[in-house]
């Protein structure tokens, strides 16, 4: 599945477009795996140093902002999915973090020159198998106990993209204290811990028979007694406080997601026009892509595609050119791009397949896109969540304004 990153070139700078166009070659190059985890993909992304994307340039990095960093998803993600989707995480971790300028010093400069010199990846471990999707308010049941000689923590996290090639893990955990006082009933508080995964007592279940997304190693992280040092605490808060590092944790998150499924709907699109193009059944005098029928299809999932890409542009444009005080008002929109961006890539897919009827059933990357694209569903901000917020948010706005 090819895709043209000259769509992005008013929005890349030159460096950037050429580093992309460089990892869209050797993803392309690799031998196809189905849906299996393919650590070279990931060395492949690294080669191309888009894992620097979001770094500042005094860091070594390419100081890329939230719609530069759109782009680029979008454009991995027309040609493979989960690579997509574990440069999305890499990229929303470290984007937040130099953004909301939240993070304690010694952790940040710890995984900052690891990814920089020894191209070190990271990801977000917050969901558990038991405790719900914290999106909707579940808590942790890890829990760093703190020692005198800092943290150790103990737990499973589930749904750890690119877990098979991670260096670091932003865990979070409920903290509990052995050394001033134990945890008192009621009295929960969370904390976010950059864990080195190359530490003693971590295991990586890598395995993901799941739906869609199967190549993003998107597996089962386990946590028994792994010492973290003490100051690689990077923030703590209780249940229902605001996150410390304020919008930028949100909105990162959700706009990463939003490009990455953006660009699986459209690596589908390419794929199924190009099949269209060169299908010709019967007598072979006319192309698929000259049905009206088809015509009709192509131009549906095409405008949605079309539609989702100014929004999450926009969105993205507006964000990078709001300040800090100014961005918690856009989150909103974050969730409007990654509901819109996620749902026209369910249109797009699904009108591919229809298109391509039996040759796109088969194992392919139609089909995969079919199934990619239905992973953005279950990931946050979930539609029903962010449909609540606006009905909230205008149904507010109607009765103040009733009542002048």
């Amino acid at each position: 599945m090819t895709t043209n990153p000259a769509r992005s070139e008013a929005i890349l700078r030159p460096a950037i477009a050429e580093r992309v166009a460089g990892a869209l070659r050797a993803l392309e190059a690799l031998p196809a795996s189905g849906d299996e985890f393919r650590p070279a993909a990931a060395d492949a992304i690294r080669a191309a140093g888009l894992h620097l994307l979001t770094l500042p340039e005094d860091r070594g990095g390419h100081g890329a902002g939230l719609r530069e960093s759109a782009a680029v998803l979008a454009a991995v993600g027309a040609v493979d999915g989960s690579s997509a989707l574990g440069l999305a995480m890499q990229t929303h971790v470290l984007g937040s973090a130099v953004e909301s300028g939240a993070w304690p010093a010694p952790a940040f400069d710890r995984l900052a020159a690891a990814v920089r010199d020894e191209g070190a990846l990271v990801n977000a471990a917050s969901t558990e198998e038991g405790s719900g999707s914290p999106a909707r308010g579940g808590l942790p049941n890890t829990r760093a106990v703190r020692t005198a000689r800092g943290w150790r923590v103990t737990g499973q996290k589930t749904f750890t993209t690119w877990l098979g090639v991670l260096r670091f893990a932003l865990v979070s955990a409920r903290l509990v204290d052995e050394v001033e006082a134990p945890e008192a009933e009621g009295d929960v508080v969370i904390g976010n811990l950059l864990v080195d995964l190359d530490s003693p007592g971590v295991q990586r279940v890598v395995d993901f028979p799941a739906l869609g997304m199967r190549g993003s190693a998107s597996g089962r992280l386990v946590l028994d007694d792994v010492a973290v040092p003490p100051d690689m605490l990077v923030f703590t808060r209780r249940p229902l406080e605001p996150d410390p590092r304020g919008a930028s944790a949100q909105g990162w998150f959700a706009m990463c997601l939003a490009s990455t499924y953006l660009g699986v709907g459209e690596g589908a699109r390419t794929a199924v026009a190009r099949w269209a193009i060169d299908r010709r059944p019967g007598d072979g005098s006319a192309a698929v892509a000259d049905i009206p029928t088809v015509q009709v299809r192509l131009g549906r999932l095409d405008a949605a595609l079309r539609a989702a890409r100014i929004v999450v542009l926009d969105v993205a444009a507006r964000w990078d050119a709001t300040d800090s005080a100014g961005r918690r008002a856009l989150l909103a929109d974050t969730s409007l791009a990654k509901i819109t961006a996620t749902n026209a890539a369910v249109t797009a897919t699904d009108e591919a397949l229809r298109i391509a009827g039996g040759p796109g059933f088969l194992a392919g990357p139609i089909e995969r896109a079919f199934r990619d694209a239905r992973a953005g569903l279950i990931n946050p901000p979930l539609d029903d969540v962010a449909y609540q917020g606006f009905a909230r948010t205008l149904v507010d706005r109607e009765r103040e304004r009733s009542q002048r």
